[in-house]
């Protein structure tokens, strides 16, 4: 099998025109086609999915998850891993679920809400690997800021079929404390985390199990919810009455996907601090799995044409959200 390539472009953004002021949609959101950056470089690197944190990348193949250092162009670790299901990195921890202690071939399990899936860190200055979860449910999708990490987690769901009852589960590396962040039937999924605060789409209002297996069906109505670490404050940040979810979240912004009354998503973002939502998208055509890194926005656009089984959707699309 041919190891499949994982394209790795650096891009310098220059950011102009941000000022302070209340605006709307029009002035807060701007297409990136009026902005000025220009790619610097490009690589390509093993793989067929990334994680970046500043000039460090984690990269997963065939021979488990790679860390490379991309100013110095120098790979500092190699970290055997089968079966992988989510990683990521913050500064020095590189941290990923995998499969090791489950006998059954994924395949024949058929997801991994009914696997024995755990939770692994590995630090890149002493080399050391931990096991940080040893319950033979499922714990996977972890993300990672500084000392933090959240996953989900579905030990508590004694049903364990697709698609499960997640909990969202914060994790402290200095104190080797656990918090379950979410309660209840409906499932909890999509954790990202940033600048001490925790976001998830969440599924205390789904009514029926088996809605939450449509990520774009409208009655899957799940909502979008905001952990503080510092106080302890769980707050909604978005709770209409149809399904927002995928958030991630960057310093003060948070952004999603909504499906409101078709299947085609819009992509929403929230400032935190001024408790403003804006629409950032409103094509009637599928917008949705937004990606945030501080005032920029991207997205999957499917203006140029609609998926399928086996072509991806269109181009990713690229905005800034001026302050």
């Amino acid at each position: 099998m041919k190891t499949k390539l994982l394209s790795v472009i650096l891009i310098l953004f220059a950011i102009i025109g941000c000022s302070a002021g209340n605006r709307g949609k029009e002035d807060m959101f701007n297409p990136a086609k009026s902005e000025r950056f220009q790619p610097i470089e490009k690589r390509e690197l093993a793989g067929w999915q990334g994680a970046l944190d500043g000039d460090r990348l984690v990269t997963s193949g065939e021979v488990g998850l790679t860390i490379t250092d991309l100013v110095a162009n120098k790979k500092l670790a190699l970290i055997s891993v089968k079966q992988v299901a989510g990683f990521d990195i913050s500064g020095n921890f590189v941290v990923w679920s995998d499969l090791r202690n489950e006998k059954t071939p994924i395949g024949e399990l058929g997801s991994y809400d009914v696997a024995n899936a755990d939770i692994f860190l590995y630090d890149l200055t002493t080399g050391e690997e931990r096991q940080l979860t040893t319950d033979p449910s499922a714990q996977v999708n972890p993300k990672i800021w500084g000392n933090y990490i959240v996953w989900m987690d579905n030990a508590s769901d004694e049903i364990k079929e697709y698609p499960s009852h997640w909990q969202i589960v914060l994790y402290n590396i200095k104190t080797d404390e656990y918090k379950i962040l979410t309660a209840g039937s409906g499932g909890h999924t999509d954790p990202d985390i940033d600048a001490g605060l925790v976001v998830w789409e969440d599924g205390r209002r789904v009514t029926e199990r088996g809605l939450r297996a449509g990520g774009n069906v409208p009655e899957n109505n799940t909502d979008i919810y905001l952990y503080r670490i510092d106080t302890g404050e769980t707050v909604p940040i978005a709770t209409e009455d149809y399904r927002e979810g995928r958030p991630q979240i960057s310093g003060g912004l948070v952004t999603w996907e909504v499906y409101n009354g078709s299947h085609s998503g819009d992509v929403f973002v929230h400032d935190i601090v001024t408790g403003k939502t804006i629409q950032v998208t409103d094509l009637d055509v599928d917008q949705r799995s937004p990606v945030i890194s501080g005032q920029f926005v991207a997205w999957m656009d499917e203006r140029n044409g609609s998926s399928t089984h086996d072509v991806g959707p269109g181009p990713p699309q690229l905005g800034h959200i001026r302050s």
